[in-house]
This record gives C-alpha cells, sequence and structure tokens, in this order.
C-alpha cells in the first residue's frame, strides 16, 4: 500500500442507496449524481457499483466525466449537467449516446446541427432558470426552444429540469415560487403541444423536504455519499459514510516539555510526550475547507467563534487523527504534506502505523488511490 490512500466502504455506498430508494415511489426515476470524482469516491468504481445494483440514470456535470465513464464500460443513461460549448463537444457527446442539457438556443441550435450532421437519435435535457440564476432557459426560450429542436426528427426532448437555490433554509417560500415557477413553464410547453415525460427538480435537500417535488425523478449524490445536506430537515433514513483517508506513521519523536512543535511555533507541549509525524497533508485535502463568503453575519460569527475554540484548544474543536481507534490531537499547524499527532502516554504507535485524517472529500488530491472494499476485502482499486 502507499504511503497514503482512501478506503471506501461500497457496502456503506449500497445501504444508503436502499435508504434513498425507500424514499421514492415506483413512478419515480432515481438519477444517481457521481460528479466531482464521485463526491471523492472514485467515480468509475462508484457507478459501476450503482449499476450493478440496478441504478440505470446518472449524471455527472463534465463532458470528460461522462466519457470516462462510457470508456469504463458503464452501459446506463449519463445526463451532463452543464451546456457542451462547441459542435465537436456536441458530436462527441452523441457519439457516447451521452444525454444532453440544453440552457439556451444558442445550445439548442448546436444540438440541432451536430444532430443533423451525424443523424444520429439524441436525447436530451432542458434546464429551465427559476431561480438558481446559473444557466437555463427562460419560459419564451423553452418555447423557442422546442419550436425549432421539433423539425429536427433526430431530437428527442426526453427532459425538463431545474435547480433549486435554497432548499435548505427554514423558511420554505423560495423552493416552492421556483416549483411554481418551474409547473408554469411545463404546463406552457403542454398547452402548446410539447408534453415531455422527465421532469425533474429534486437535489437531495428537496428529495427529504418536499416529497410533491419529487416528479417523474430525482438527482440524488449528496445522500449516496452518506451526508445530509446543510440545513435543518427530516432525517428519515440512516446513513453511513463510506470514506476514511488514510497514511502511514513515517516518523515518531521523543520531545520534553516545553518543546513548540511546527510553524509559527503555534503548539508547545505541557509535558514530554511523542510526536508521530504522518505522510498526508493540506495538499492532499487535510484540514482543507470550502472558503466561500460567509452566508451571513450569523454564518461569519459561526466560523469565527469556531476558530477561536480551536485555538484556545477546547477539545470538541481540537482537530484530532485516529490510530488504532485512538483519538490524537493534531499539533500544530499542518503541513503541505506533513501532519503532526500527540501521541497519548498509552497507545503502542511505530513507523509504518496507520493513521485515519478528517479530510474534505472532494479535496483531496485525485492521485491518491481510491481502493473500494466491501467488509475487509478490497474490491477494486482506482488510481487517478
Amino acid at each position: 500500500m502507499h504511503d497514503k490512500w482512501v478506503e471506501i466502504d461500497d457496502d456503506a455506498i449500497l445501504g444508503n442507496l436502499a435508504g434513498v430508494q425507500s424514499l421514492l415511489s415506483d413512478a419515480t426515476r432515481l438519477i444517481a449524481v457521481v460528479k466531482a470524482d464521485a463526491y471523492g469516491h472514485g467515480l468509475v468504481p462508484t457507478a459501476l457499483l450503482l449499476e450493478a445494483n440496478g441504478v440505470d440514470r446518472f449524471a455527472v456535470t463534465f463532458l470528460a466525466e461522462a466519457l470516462k465513464l462510457r470508456q469504463a464500460g458503464l452501459k446506463a443513461d449519463i445526463l451532463l449537467l452543464s451546456p457542451l460549448v462547441d459542435e465537436e463537444a456536441v458530436i462527441e457527446a452523441i457519439r457516447a449516446d451521452l444525454t444532453i442539457m440544453v440552457s439556451t438556443p444558442q445550445d439548442a441550435a448546436l444540438t440541432d446541427q451536430a444532430g443533423r450532421s451525424l443523424q444520429r437519435r439524441l436525447k436530451l435535457h432542458l434546464k429551465i432558470e427559476t431561480g438558481l440564476n446559473r444557466f437555463g432557459l427562460s419560459e419564451e426560450e423553452a418555447l423557442l426552444v422546442c419550436r425549432s429542436l421539433s423539425e429536427n426528427h433526430f431530437i428527442y426532448i426526453e427532459g425538463i429540469y431545474t435547480h433549486m437555490a435554497h432548499a435548505g433554509a427554514s423558511d420554505p417560500a423560495y423552493t416552492l415560487r421556483q416549483f411554481e415557477r418551474f409547473n408554469q413553464v411545463v404546463n406552457r410547453l403542454h398547452q402548446e403541444g410539447y408534453d415531455i415525460p422527465i421532469r425533474h427538480c429534486a437535489n437531495s435537500t428537496v428529495t427529504l423536504r418536499f416529497p410533491h417535488m419529487h416528479l417523474e425523478a430525482v438527482r440524488v449524490g449528496t445522500l449516496l455519499s452518506g451526508q445530509y445536506p446543510v440545513g435543518k430537515m427530516p432525517r428519515p433514513i440512516q446513513l453511513r459514510d463510506p470514506f476514511q483517508f488514510k497514511a502511514r506513521v513515517i516518523a515518531v519523536k521523543h520531545l520534553p516539555a516545553g518543546s513548540s512543535i511546527g510553524y509559527f511555533r503555534t503548539y508547545r507541549l505541557k509535558k514530554a510526550a511523542r510526536i508521530a509525524v504522518i505522510s498526508a497533508g493540506f495538499a492532499d485535502g487535510v484540514a482543507v475547507a470550502v472558503t466561500n463568503p460567509p452566508a451571513g453575519w450569523a454564518d461569519a460569527l459561526k466560523r469565527a467563534l469556531k476558530m477561536l475554540l480551536a485555538r484556545l484548544r477546547i477539545s470538541r474543536f481540537i482537530m484530532r487523527v485516529y490510530i488504532q481507534g485512538q483519538p490524537c490531537a493534531v499539533a500544530g499547524k499542518v503541513f503541505m504534506q506533513f501532519t503532526l499527532v500527540e501521541l497519548p502516554d498509552q497507545l503502542e504507535v511505530a513507523v509504518g502505523s496507520q493513521a485515519s485524517l478528517p479530510a474534505n472529500k472532494t479535496l483531496v488530491s485525485p492521485a491518491v488511490m481510491r481502493v473500494h472494499c466491501q467488509g475487509r476485502g478490497m474490491v477494486k482499486a482506482e488510481g487517478h
């Protein structure tokens, strides 16, 4: 085994899948979202695992992700969740039998041209803008696109969807307005003679909070990855996190009381202790967080308070690494490629011992191998 790796528990993924499926009626399809390397779990083995267990629809953000799945042998439908920017990309998507999203009249024109050029049947979903304001068609643009594409008998408009901006908010008003806008577009198209069979607007949060928005399909990724989305919502299913980031101890030092640890000398030993050096750091995703601006004053104060409590070494807020199941406090700042921890007196640790580190799943370096396991047995290792 390498100095660092990620272990993925396939049984946990399948348990999460069963939980999600229990929330859906027979009339609602599951679109498994495996974008961003399947939320850090390894794109190909995760998708193949889900396909082998009955999932027949997937979604990814970018063309390269979808092509990687096709090259690996995935046969299920794959929906692209971002626009294709030139005809060459559209042609590549059609040849790979991908489901294309259309979010502007220009997208539609590219798809129309590529479909006529190849003379191959293709499926697409219309993306409707209802309030996220990232990309999507207005009501009038959707009608225009349906009219123009209906003249191309190679194109099948299979689906229509939107994306909710604030579904985790305690006040559901904005989400309900988005749903109303979406239905308004769908109804307008129906009145004009365009009946699109698959409607979907439910991500993981909407799937939990608004069952009446399940429609013909839901797009779920976060729940399959073993996490509840941010916000207050019901928690009707038991989720398990499949992900463990592991690395090896590569050195153990004995230091006297008063020794300072690491850059800026932010950590000082109160007593003589052993310090273990672990072969992973923030370049690998350890102790790294997404740094979007705070959502408001309350969010900003909450972040500042957490940082203060961690600086004061309040137990609950101290970053910990687990060795042989025992928590070990991180000593000082995490380095680019190393993490130092103070070892408890009773814990026997040697060079080569395994450590489990807290890491942001989607920020762990793609170069780190993902090892998929069932129970204690390795199923497949995926290097990037």
